[in-house]
């Protein structure tokens, strides 16, 4: 069906323009001469208006425009609608269309803003590449996410309704809190074996008094730090801890914010789900409930190989050769859509091998990547930095990384040179998007129950993700 045949709601259009406009506008800096053209941007102003006081377009006036002006045209009718529709992103500042209400129960309901009429997604933007503007890649001129079909089936997005939503305030900074949990290898089952003609390791925690006991102390602790976020690491979690957590969360929740500011809690990963093998799974709860509200199984299993197995003195390990994560890999990427933003999980050697994953996050436009990961100590300028700056500087996202202190335990001080740190908070150190720069907080604990912080004796924060205008000129409120 031609793309202006009948009347057709602004989000369903969009996809509709978007899809059938040619790259090569911009690909080259057309796209980017038509943007800074003021009397586009009344042309867009116009559309805009049109749409927020009736809630669609005139077909004959989408046709018209087209068959006169072409690429030009669809770009003109994109910008006006891209206006309108922020007036119904749950990110925006603006609250005033009730016209297009229906774009926002939709969103809410169905998890996006188009309707049956296109295939794939439309997602309100709530994060921005976190690098100097300059020449915008397609996606990057609007303030919605368009997801081909493609990417989003290999995504389970869902959206949190606003009765279990934890409300954050765009404008305010959510500490977060990262416990090691495990802290020496005393707290882990470590298993090699022969499979397949490879050999292959386990890892799951130790269902122990003291891990018990240790869980209990953490989630006190993030209360009485006031974190609202937080973040356990690799290979800390299995069926009956996991129980465990959901347990004392529960029982420990408050509905008073002051003292119980607690709700997003990411209790780790393990063998969680069963199968042989099993997947090593990530589990997201509200605190206040139980309830899981993002599962994510690793994409990409680790190899160990023989100086790394010598380096961390693993118990047990082969001397020579490598040794392969016995888990079942998993083939699709959660997001959950929150006040807090958009969120992801990537499970440590996620965070370095993107293929698995990369496509749908950026697609997405995910403002928050939790990162668990069961690792050496986390030092300046290694892996976890260049992969954190990495998303910071492609995303816009902030990347919470969370690691235990059973392997820094086992390496002394001469053969791991650099201050060590049990996580890392990664986010754009500047919001107008004038320059490079990551903003970098490492935080330290020396034992299990123990929260990370800064020098400071600080947690570390993040930002809610939010659309600001200061991104789209074309978007009100923007001098």
């Amino acid at each position: 069906m031609p793309e202006s045949a009948r009347t057709i709601g602004p989000a369903d259009l969009f996809v509709l323009l978007y899809d059938a406009i040619g790259d090569g506008v911009f690909q080259d800096w057309t796209a980017t001469r038509w943007y800074e053209d003021p009397q586009i941007r009344q042309e867009a102003e116009r559309i805009a208006s049109t749409v927020l006081d009736t809630g669609s377009l005139p077909p004959g006036q989408v046709e018209e425009t087209i068959t006169e002006r072409g690429d030009l045209g669809r770009f003109v009718l994109l910008l006006g609608l891209d206006i309108a529709l922020a007036h119904a992103s749950p990110y925006g500042p603006y609250y005033d269309a009730p016209r297009l209400t229906g774009l926002l129960v939709t969103y809410l309901t169905e998890g996006r803003l188009n309707g049956p009429e296109t295939s794939g997604a439309l997602l309100p933007r709530c994060a921005f590449p976190g690098r100097p503007l300059g020449r915008r890649s397609k996606a990057e001129f609007f303030g919605v996410h368009r997801v081909p079909q493609a990417e989003w089936e290999r995504i389970d997005h869902r959206v949190l309704p606003a009765v279990h939503d934890p409300h954050f305030s765009r404008d305010a900074p959510v500490p977060v809190g990262c416990a090691p949990v495990l802290e020496t290898f005393d707290d882990i089952e470590i298993e090699f074996e022969e499979r397949l003609g490879m050999t292959v390791y386990r890892l799951r925690p130790m269902d122990s008094a003291g891990i018990r006991s240790r869980i209990k102390a953490i989630v006190r602790r993030l209360d009485e730090s006031g974190a609202q976020l937080a973040v356990m690491p690799e290979s800390s979690l299995s069926e009956a801890l996991l129980e465990h957590w959901k347990e004392v969360a529960f029982d420990t929740a408050g509905r008073d914010r002051d003292r119980h500011p607690l709700r997003f809690l990411l209790v780790g990963t393990g063998p969680v789900g069963g199968g042989d093998p099993p997947p090593n799974r990530a589990v997201l709860i509200d605190r206040w409930t139980g309830r899981e509200l993002l599962v994510q199984d690793k994409l990409s299993g680790f190899t160990l190989d023989a100086a790394q197995m010598r380096l961390w003195r693993l118990p047990d390990a082969p001397r020579e050769g490598t040794a392969e994560e016995y888990t079942a890999t998993g083939t699709r990427v959660a997001v959950l859509d929150s006040s807090l933003g958009r969120l992801a999980t990537l499970i440590c050697e996620d965070l370095s091998r993107s293929i698995g994953w990369e496509r749908e996050v950026q697609a997405c436009g995910v403002s928050h990547l939790l990162v668990p990961i069961f690792s050496k100590p986390i030092i300046e300028y290694r892996w976890e930095q260049q992969g954190a700056e990495r998303q910071v500087s492609g995303l816009g996202s902030w990347v919470v990384v969370s690691n235990s202190l059973a392997v820094g335990a086992a390496i002394p001080d001469e053969d791991l040179q650099g201050t060590r740190h049990t996580c890392l908070v990664a986010g754009p150190a500047d919001l107008e998007r004038a320059a490079y720069g990551t903003e970098l907080q490492f935080g330290s604990a020396s034992t299990g129950a123990e929260l990370g912080r800064l020098a400071t004796a600080e947690l570390p924060r993040v930002l809610p993700g939010a659309a600001y205008d200061v991104w789209h000129a074309h978007l009100p409120g923007t001098k």
